[in-house]
């Protein structure tokens, strides 16, 4: 007698689940990072065009 077996177990799902969230964490992360960095991006901008402001007043 052959058991042919359909679809997926409970391990085999559960597995998948796990794998999934590890990603989902991993660019939840990668994403957090992303922010940081604009923010960094964003405050050096706004530092140089002050200092720029600042020279061009300066001058005579």
């Amino acid at each position: 007698m052959q058991v042919t077996q359909r679809g997926m177990t409970l391990l085999e799902t559960l597995l998948a689940m796990v794998v999934i969230a590890v990603g989902m964490f991993a660019a939840a992360a990668l994403h957090m990072q992303a922010l940081q960095t604009s923010q960094d991006a964003r405050q050096q901008v706004q530092a140089v065009l002050a200092s720029a402001s600042a020279h061009e007043q300066a001058l005579p």
